[in-house]
């Protein structure tokens, strides 16, 4: 009787791109929480977007809204959330991208 090998694990991705790619050097402080957060909310895999608002992340991490929005920030200017609405009061819509090497 054989088996079949199991399908790959989407947190090869994320291994792959925070490990071999260097990200994981590359994010500073408290924005790794932010990511991780964002990761899991869109299934663990890339070229997906997700709505969360300030609020939702808060709690899932534990952070300061203030610090929340910074590690936002930051992960946009690394390329690893794209902030694809802009609306007052909403809740925002994140596209997470498959970034390059860095």
């Amino acid at each position: 009787m054989t088996t079949a090998a199991p399908a790959p694990v989407q947190a090869d991705w994320l291994k792959e791109l925070l490990f071999d790619r260097g990200y994981l050097a590359r994010i500073k402080g408290e924005a790794i929480k932010v990511y991780l957060v964002i990761v899991q909310a869109c299934g663990g895999r890339p070229d997906r977007s997700v709505r969360l608002s300030l609020a939702q992340i808060q709690q899932r991490t534990r952070l300061s809204c203030p610090t929340v929005i910074e590690s936002l920030q930051r992960l946009e200017r690394l390329g690893l959330v794209v902030s694809t609405t802009r609306e007052p009061g909403r809740a925002k819509t994140y596209y997470v991208p498959n970034p390059p090497a860095a």
